[in-house]
């Protein structure tokens, strides 16, 4: 048990480092018209978060970086991922995240089921609740509720 604890750590650390290098390198290369970040925005997203996830009881977590063009990216990764034929084999990816209000909004949050290779596209917003937890609200495209997930931050950058 203990064993795959170890493992299931180690893959999730490779997984939001290298995924998140690769997001922010890409996002960097695109041009954007989006509300810039303030300085206070981006301490209220950027860090490692984590939650349990209350409709399979799975474990999350993410990752928010800020791009250069001040958007910000997330990378993700859940124990249990409905969407993908309920298992772990699959990464939660957003590239283009923009602060709307006080909350951190995308219409393009990507799951990418790495069993099967199928996509699925879907909407965020995470709304700041305290200092260190925030909600995030999955709808579909067409604003049909998906999942609400509150997360912890347990580390910034």
């Amino acid at each position: 048990m203990r064993l795959r604890l170890v493992i299931i750590v180690s893959a999730v650390l490779l997984v939001v480092g290298g995924g998140s290098a690769v997001l922010v390198a890409q996002a960097a290369n695109r041009s954007s018209g989006h509300q810039a970040a303030t300085a206070s925005s981006v301490r209220q997203f950027v860090g490692y978060w984590m939650g349990i996830d209350p409709l399979d009881g799975g474990d999350s977590r993410r990752g928010i970086t800020r791009n250069d063009d001040r958007t910000f990216s997330v990378i993700g990764r859940d124990t249990v991922f409905t969407l993908c034929d309920d298992t772990d084999r699959a990464i939660v990816t957003v590239s283009d995240a923009v602060v709307a209000g006080s909350a951190l909004v995308s219409d393009n949050l990507v799951i990418t089921c790495t069993g099967n290779g199928s996509t699925v596209r879907l909407r965020v917003r995470y709304d700041v609740i305290d200092r260190n937890i925030v909600r995030e609200t999955v709808t579909t495209q067409a604003g049909e509720p998906v999942d609400e997930i509150i997360f912890h931050r347990v580390s910034r950058r």
